[in-house]
Formats: C-alpha cells, sequence, structure tokens
C-alpha cells in the first residue's frame, strides 16, 4: 500500500507559507513612505534587500525538499489530468473553471471525478 502523498509544487510551497514568489514583507513594503532622508531610505533598502534573499531562499529550499521527497517516494507529483479535473471541479463563476471544463471535454477527461 503506497501512503505517498499527491501533491504539486504549488500545493506543497503553499503549506510552507511559500507559495508567493514575493513575500509578505516585500508586499506590504512596495511603497516607500515619503519624506525619507537618504540614510533612512538606503537602510530600508538594504533591510528589505535582506528580506528578499532570505525568502527567496527559503523558497529555494522548500523546492528543493520537494524534489527529495518525489525521489524517496514520499510525494507523488500530481498529473496535468489531475490538476485539470481539481480546476474544473472548482466554482462555475471562475472564468479558468470554465476554461478547464471546456479543455477537459476537448480532450475527452470526464471532469466530474472526484479527487481524480
Amino acid at each position: 500500500m503506497n501512503d505517498a502523498l499527491k501533491q504539486t509544487v504549488e500545493e506543497y510551497l503553499g503549506e510552507q507559507g511559500l507559495s508567493s514568489p514575493i513575500s509578505n514583507f516585500m508586499i506590504d513594503k512596495l511603497r516607500i513612505p515619503h519624506g525619507l532622508t537618504d540614510r533612512k531610505a538606503k537602510g530600508f533598502e538594504k533591510h528589505a534587500k535582506k528580506e528578499a534573499d532570505d525568502y527567496q531562499e527559503r523558497r529555494a529550499g522548500a523546492i528543493k525538499e520537494y524534489r527529495e521527497k518525489i525521489e524517496s517516494g514520499v510525494i507523488i507529483p500530481k498529473t496535468k489530468e489531475e490538476i485539470r479535473i481539481e480546476t474544473a471541479n472548482g466554482n462555475p463563476d471562475n472564468p479558468s473553471v470554465t476554461a478547464a471544463r471546456r479543455r477537459c471535454e476537448k480532450l475527452g477527461i470526464d471532469w466530474r471525478k472526484i479527487n481524480g
């Protein structure tokens, strides 16, 4: 019996809090406040760069960990068909869901399957 977890890299990164290509810190700090002195602005930029680098390092480490888990058999990556079916079973008001349904029908995939 195989107890491996079926998961995409996006799902794995989401569990780790690393799903976004940029950190929440950077999203919050994209707008630099007016009236900063040059010294404070440089300090802000230095701090922001350190946070961004740390986040990217954690994200790269998580991706490497995901790949290692695939190699060891702990995780099995989902197939494109499984991802399409999962998307097609979403809210029909979402354009990506209707597009996934059309794509499944075009490819002859029964998207009404539950859990692939």
